[in-house]
């Protein structure tokens, strides 16, 4: 299953990963990173998804892409 997590770094910026983790596993991921886990987006997205899509259409982060928050400090500014 398709799961797409809004994260925000200590500043605020924002962004998307998409994984087909669990949930659970999805969070300790990006805050093991140093993210903030924000919401869980997967209701916007149907099942012809996938992380490569998103990854290649949106820009979304995955699970080899995402770096540490501290490189993402200034980002969205």
């Amino acid at each position: 299953m398709l799961n797409v997590l809004l994260i925000a770094n200590e500043c605020g910026d924002t962004g998307m990963i998409a994984a087909t983790i669990p949930q659970k596993k999805l969070i300790d991921f990006v805050e093991d990173k140093g993210y903030e886990a924000v919401e869980f987006q997967n209701e916007d997205y149907d099942s012809t998804d996938t992380v490569e899509s998103l990854k290649k259409e949106c820009g979304y982060f995955t699970l080899k892409t995402l770096p540490d928050s501290e490189e993402t400090i200034g980002y969205g500014n």
